[in-house]
């Protein structure tokens, strides 16, 4: 990928607007019994508009769905027919559906359509950004009354977002859409790599595990209002799964930065009885520890740091779901995280061509 197309996936530059083709959408009955909620959290009933860039059909994203519905929320979700990793802000219509992920849609189906089951499970033939727009400008109509989500969640994405691959992430482009709307956003990745149908979601599984983590984060958001900053969204990451890291319980949230060096807060924790300044760390050197920590950083809609007074606003918001980490700074790391995300020694001889190699892993 030239470095001229990469800058031009981080701005969305070539976007085109999205129109909704003037045809009834199809009916699929899709749903299957492994797709069941894990989450019995309840929150004051909210809009919820979910979509994501690997596709409507992804379990990561249907066991979010089920798990907020769980919560008792009032839950649309809206993704693209097929997978649109790395496509950042774009956003563009594909038309008539062809190539549809795992075969959950016939080619020649319209561009908008629903499951037969459940029709707020929603697909639209396009980027996810695109997906996400037809959301707001079609099922808003349709299941709100044209009333806006109160927040939108984008993932749980299959594979990190960390640093500059935010830039081009699909799935932080979701969430930067919505903030543009007007409405909070946070965008959820985990480390699992693994793409699989909602067809092969068990229970328990990875999946499971990270929408149970979300959805904490989510009450959490959605406790008070405002639920974020106006212009901000939560760019969220989830290690992968270990032996020590395998249940909710395992896991503690950590506020981060998605760079290192730009101005920060610190995270005041007792060490040894004495209250200790803890700096925020980078996020990828937060997931790359090899601890069962989750990264949260405030993210501008710029896809950006926020400045240090808007950080201790989502900071306090957040505070009673952190906890402080004294990870070790791993400049390199943070800056240029690679598809497999070694360590700053591994990244050494190859820095250079960091970044490129990760959109082209995409």
């Amino acid at each position: 990928m030239s470095a001229s197309l990469f800058c031009k996936l981080a701005v969305g530059a070539l976007a085109i607007p999205s129109t909704v083709l003037a045809i009834p959408a199809p009916t699929f009955n899709r749903r299957v019994p492994g797709e069941t909620a894990s989450v019995n959290t309840r929150a004051a009933p909210i809009k919820i508009l979910i979509g994501n860039d690997d596709g409507w059909a992804e379990a990561n994203a249907r066991q979010l769905y089920a798990d907020a519905q769980q919560a008792g929320n009032d839950v649309v979700l809206s993704a693209g027919a097929k997978n649109g990793s790395g496509l950042s802000s774009l956003n563009i219509d594909y038309g008539k559906v062809s190539g549809a992920e795992y075969g959950s849609i016939p080619d020649g189906a319209p561009q908008a359509g629903f499951n037969q089951t459940d029709p707020r499970l929603n697909y639209f033939n396009g980027t996810p950004v695109a997906a996400m727009e037809n959301g707001f400008q079609e099922l808003t109509k349709k299941f709100w009354g044209g009333a806006k989500p109160d927040i939108v969640l984008s993932g749980p994405n299959v594979g990190s977002n960390l640093g500059a691959v935010t830039l081009i992430s699909g799935t932080v482009g979701v969430a930067t859409y919505a903030v543009g709307q007007g409405v909070p956003a946070i965008a959820f990745s985990g480390g699992d790599k693994t793409t699989r149908p909602w067809t092969a979601l068990q229970p328990g599984d990875i999946s499971h595990l990270y929408s149970q983590l979300a959805m904490t984060i989510t009450n959490q958001v959605i406790s008070s209002k405002p639920f974020l900053p106006k212009g901000v969204s939560l760019n969220v990451n989830f290690p992968a799964a270990s032996a020590n890291c395998s249940s909710a319980s395992d896991f503690k949230y950590v506020f981060t930065t998605i760079y290192p060096l730009v101005p920060h807060i610190g995270c005041t924790a007792s060490v040894g009885g004495s209250v200790t300044l803890i700096s925020t760390p980078a996020e990828a050197d937060v997931i790359t520890s090899g601890a069962c920590l989750i990264s949260i950083s405030a993210m501008s809609s710029y896809k950006l740091d926020v400045d240090t007074a808007t950080q201790t606003t989502v900071f306090n918001k957040l505070k009673p779901i952190l906890s402080c980490a004294d990870v070790k700074d791993h400049i390199l790391s943070a800056i240029f995280p690679l598809s497999t995300l070694r360590r700053r020694e591994d990244l050494e001889d190859d820095v250079a061509g960091a970044v490129e190699g990760t959109v082209d892993t995409l």
